[in-house]
């Protein structure tokens, strides 16, 4: 049996023992019969190899500025020791013996940041202390990437690509200094419909899993969270208060996206469109409610009606599960 399908067989017997279905007894012999042995452990080793991958991957941002003095030089080092880890981690990942198939997926993904900091080195200018083109190398770290994770079948590489696909097209992030982390997208509206795209491939890509795309899954659900989250944030973003923009139409736009991902998501079945919907729906709401609100009540009473809408609407959609649930059995 598949991951994916052991996963969804417990998140369901999980929810019926919540519903009061079944007893937890019931739920605990249900749920022995599709758990993993060694989960816990698995689950352990790959949250390590994820964390290797981020303190190297910060490690090769570091060496570029101790390369600057010889730029052709390190790159060519960058994307030889690059290729080289990125052979050994995949023979590692794809041994028939799976011996460290955590340990493989790390190397392959360090190797593939290693190239791409060697075109973002190469392309730099050490005379004018520049460093190169970064979305040329997102992008292109992006392409190897995808391409790696379809050709020897891994999802963390695609999950690598897609993440530096969607920055190279126009977003980034930065540490502002004390506590205070920006999230900004240069174009949302470009952004929001490649996300839109993004995010119906995956679901097309889902429902070919179980026919002709089967040796790729789980590869859908990544292109569907990708795209769910960088196409309801540039909504968002659109829809916030600014003298320069028609902030009445995207909020329409933001809201009817929402709905429309409680559609899908109740047409499809699929968690993903429903969660993302609930939660920035819900963002929505009390976004508009601070605009409109925030100088109108004081705190307290500001606090006090966010926290009982919340609730109520909390209880509309839990009542509107459960009846959607029983007119499926």
């Amino acid at each position: 049996m598949r991951k994916i399908t052991q996963q969804m067989l417990l998140h369901e017997i999980a929810d019926w023992r919540h519903r009061g279905l079944i007893d937890a007894e019931s739920q605990q012999r249900l749920g022995a019969l599709y758990e993993r042995p060694g989960h816990l452990l698995s689950t352990v080793l790959q949250w390590l190899g994820i964390g290797a991958v981020l303190l190297i991957g910060m490690a090769v941002l570091g060496g570029l500025s101790l390369l600057a003095d010889s730029v052709l030089l390190g790159a060519v080092l960058f994307f030889a020791a690059g290729v080289g880890l990125w052979l050994l981690g995949a023979r590692l990942a794809r041994e028939p013996a799976q011996r460290m198939p955590v340990t493989g997926v790390a190397i392959l993904t360090i190797g593939l940041i290693l190239m791409g900091a060697s075109l973002l080195l190469g392309s730099s200018d050490s005379a004018a202390n520049e460093y190169g083109n970064l979305p040329l190398a997102l992008l292109a770290t992006a392409a190897m990437s995808i391409g790696t994770a379809y050709g020897y079948r891994l999802r963390w590489p695609l999950l690598l690509g897609l993440l530096c696909a969607f920055h190279g097209l126009g977003s980034w992030e930065a540490y502002g200094g004390g506590g205070s982390y920006y999230f900004d997208i240069q174009d949302p509206r470009s952004m929001a419909v490649i996300a839109a795209l993004t995010a119906l491939l995956g679901l097309w890509h889902q429902h070919a899993e179980d026919r002709t795309l089967r040796r790729f899954s789980g590869f859908g659900r990544l292109y569907v969270i990708f795209g769910l989250l960088y196409f309801n944030c540039s909504l968002w973003f659109l829809s916030l208060e600014d003298p320069y923009r028609q902030t009445l139409t995207w909020t329409l736009l933001f809201t009817l996206g929402a709905i429309a991902q409680l559609v899908l998501g109740a047409r499809f079945k699929h968690p993903s469109f429903t969660g993302f919907g609930v939660v920035f729906l819900g963002i929505d709401l009390y976004t508009r409610f601070y605009e409109y609100a925030w100088e109108q009540l004081s705190a307290a009473l500001f606090f006090a009606v966010a926290g009982v809408v919340g609730m109520l609407l909390g209880w509309l959609f839990e009542r509107t599960a459960l009846r959607a649930g029983e007119a499926g059995q």
